[in-house]
């Protein structure tokens, strides 16, 4: 079987199947050949379908296992042959956390949580099993076993392999984890080593998964093996060993319909090809509504445009059967995504902007790293071309100009040294807040430190440096600058005293003895700047600078959020910060509860910071943080000037709004710089729904586009393959797009 497949087929479909007893019709009119039926003529290349559900009922002819009572056929059978006719390919889902069926007629089996409680009996879905109990020896394995000895599915789908919240304590967990800590699991254990446990049950999961990847293999090496949340941001490595594709839940119910856009181009850069999975419901899983078609081609163009493999989750009806007008809405999407499919397959990012940041989330309505969230909104919102990197996991960076740091950003002195050396070589750096500042020599850096690979609590994906070719954590490559020439040290010994600075007397009674190190940035050379203080002020403003507030008001700019007190070395400041009158307290109140800007201070807001060959912008508070949080435009419109000050290599530049979208890729030497165009309706009551639905989209006209290449010959607008007039302006050429519904792609040659 050609392992490649996957990648090629991108209109896939997940249909859930969690389906109880009870339904007095349960799976009864169930028809292989209708159900299939519906996948046609919505041109579906690939489907989930389930073999076991939450409720531990399976859906397949078992001798292992509770086969729904519901269920005469082989639900599972019948359709992996059906669909197998029409070259549809299918990926074979299985519960593997949560079984109700197993943990009800086990109970020893039920995960058990820090208050003694089982995870189950609470009217839901959720009754969990422990991975670590005999359910993985006396049915989980043997049902696999029986799975793929019978049937010649394509793919596997696990689903759940974590303990909820990462701890469990059964007596099976216990059991193993005094064999192999040679300690006691206690809830007083979680609560004073907390990381511990947590990498107990990490390593639970992973085994469990190594175990069921060479159960598959050993059977059917050809089979596709993936666990849900395989390759997305911040999942151990040894987890992502376990799969061959990825799968990253995505959903507007986050908040936010730059989700698919965002997972995208993290997960375009990885090894494996990855699902970004939205669903058919408006909201959640399983609420059966529908989105419109318009919806559905906007978020499957974010997602395809963007180098995500297309998935959409479906439910099925208690009956067996799938909803007609479900599958006319997907099959419209679908005839969509078939007419650019072939723009988008095997086609790589142009590079030219790093966003290295740690978005992570458990669940797909939950919003992650608030500040990386920032940042890609500003970058996307701004039409500049970036990719996504998780802390120290980030490549080689000399395809790159510009490499973007959020505040919460994560990174080691390695890692902060291969950044320092990219801009001393002509990069440009733009950080902010507390993005690379240190606890001092020995300490955590602020926002939380970098336990390694594998380290527990940290969800490292350095593990799977070798493989992609990464040099961060891993240490297989980077930076030329040794031990000796540590930035850190540097940065740290400046600030203490040790270069030769003045500073007052020494401590505990030594004559002239160096203070401790002091916070300071890993990057503070780089910089330009030196770490002081924090500020009592839990928002400050911004002093003007007629460049950088072009489009804005010419006032000093609030930022929502706290500033940091840093004192340049070497760095020039653009913008100082100017503190609040006050902050509001009985006797001091205003109007609203932020008051109007006061003394200007003698702290840099933003700063420019010549190194090397190269240029460090630093804006001393969490901009990305704040941004996300408030949505306050200005801040965007002032990075995106000081960002278009100093990028001088942009690949492309555009006169559009910033709800279109642009991103480049390229495949055999053919450049496609796809635009998304984005609109939604206005909010009701958010306090009851996630998000705002999308039922029509607005055409934008005469999109003006500018590509800095002046090899370029033609420009054909696709999918309708309209060539564009090619006009030629010094070391640029242009273009005029004249519509742009929901996507389209200009063919760059």
């Amino acid at each position: 079987m050609d392992k490649n497949w996957f990648s090629r087929h991108i209109r896939q479909v997940h249909v859930d199947f969690h389906m109880p007893e009870f339904p007095y019709d349960a799976i009864k009119g169930f028809n292989a050949k209708e159900f299939v039926a519906e996948f046609v003529r919505a041109k579906v290349n690939v489907v989930g379908i389930f073999t076991k559900c939450h409720f531990g009922n399976a859906f397949y002819d078992n001798s292992v296992g509770h086969k729904h009572s519901g269920l005469k056929e082989d639900f599972f059978g019948e359709v992996l042959e059906e669909a197998h006719k029409h070259g549809i390919k299918v990926i074979a889902y299985y519960s593997l956390g949560t079984d109700a069926y197993a943990v009800e007629h086990n109970p020893d089996w039920y995960q058990i949580d820090k208050d003694g409680n089982k995870r189950g009996g609470k009217g839901n879905v959720w009754e969990l099993p422990c991975i670590n109990s005999p359910y993985r020896e006396e049915l989980v394995i043997p049902q696999i076993k029986e799975i793929t000895e019978k049937y010649p599915m394509d793919g596997y789908l696990l689903d759940i392999p974590y303990f909820w919240d990462h701890h469990c304590f059964c007596s099976y967990c216990k059991k193993k984890f005094a064999e192999e800590y040679g300690r006691e699991l206690t809830p007083e254990l979680y609560a004073t080593d907390r990381q511990t446990v947590v990498q107990f049950s990490k390593q639970s999961a992973a085994r469990c998964m190594q175990e069921i990847y060479d159960v598959v293999k050993s059977i059917r090496p050809e089979v596709l093996v993936n666990c849900n949340g395989a390759w997305k941001m911040g999942e151990p490595a040894d987890i992502n060993a376990t799969s061959d594709y990825g799968l990253w839940e995505s959903q507007p119910a986050s908040g936010t319909f730059l989700c698919h856009s965002i997972r995208s181009r993290f997960v375009r850069n990885l090894p494996v090809p990855v699902q970004i999975m939205t669903v058919r419901f408006t909201e959640g899983w399983g609420l059966m509504s529908c989105k419109t078609a318009e919806q559905l081609k906007y978020e499957f163009a974010a997602i395809m445009a963007n180098g995500g493999i297309i998935n959409v989750g479906d439910q099925v009806l208690p009956s067996g059967k799938l909803q007609s007008g479900v599958y006319d809405v997907i099959g419209e999407a679908f005839a969509f995504v078939e007419q650019r499919e072939e723009l988008c397959i095997g086609a790589q990012s142009s590079k030219h902007a790093a966003l290295i940041g740690g978005y992570t989330e458990n669940w797909y309505f939950e919003q992650g790293d608030s500040a990386t969230l920032g940042a890609a909104k500003m970058l996307i919102e701004g039409h500049h071309q970036f990719d996504i990197f998780y802390n120290d996991d980030f490549p080689d960076l000399s395809a790159y100009k510009v490499v973007v740091l959020p505040e919460t950003v994560r990174l080691s002195e390695r890692s902060a040294e291969r950044i320092a050396e990219f801009v001393r070589g002509g990069g440009l750096l733009l950080a902010a807040g507390n993005a690379t500042l240190s606890a001092g020599r020995g300490g955590a850096a602020f926002g939380g430190g970098h336990a390694g690979p594998g380290g527990a609590g940290v969800t490292s994906q350095a593990g799977a440096s070798a493989v992609m070719g990464l040099s961060g954590a891993s240490g297989a490559a980077g930076s030329s600058l040794g031990t000796a020439d540590s930035l850190a040290a540097r940065s740290a010994a400046a600030n203490s005293g040790e270069l030769g600075t003045s500073g007052g007397p020494g401590v505990q009674g030594t004559p002239g003895a160096p203070l401790p190190s002091p916070a300071n940035f890993l990057l503070a050379e780089v910089l330009g700047v030196n770490y002081l203080d924090r500020t009592p002020y839990p928002f400050a403003y911004m002093t003007e600078h007629d460049e950088l507030w072009q489009g804005t008001a010419a006032i000093p700019q609030l930022v929502e959020a706290p500033f940091l007190k840093v004192k340049p070395s070497t760095a020039e400041t653009l913008s100082s910060v100017q503190w609040p009158l006050t902050v509001p307290a009985p006797q001091r109140a205003f109007r609203h509860p932020i008051p109007p800007a006061g003394r200007i201070s003698d702290f840099p807001a933003i700063t420019v910071n010549r190194y090397g060959s190269g240029t460090a912008l630093y804006i001393a508070a969490p901009i990305f943080t704040a941004f996300w949080d408030n949505n306050h435009f200005w801040l965007r419109r002032i990075v995106d000037n000081l960002l278009n000050k100093y990028d001088t290599g942009k690949l492309f530049s555009m006169e559009a709004p910033v709800t279109v979208e642009a991103n480049m890729m390229e495949r055999d030497g053919v450049r496609f710089l796809h635009l998304i165009n984005f609109q939604n309706g206005h909010s009701g009551n958010r306090k009851k729904s996630f998000y705002d639905p999308i039922e029509s989209i607005t055409p934008v006209h005469d999109i003006k586009v500018t590509l800095y290449d002046t090899n370029v010959t033609s420009v054909v607008l696709q999918p309708e393959g309209h060539p564009l007039d090619v006009k030629r302006d010094g070391q640029a050429v242009k273009v005029v797009v004249p519509k742009l519904h929901i996507h389209n792609v200009l063919e760059i040659r």
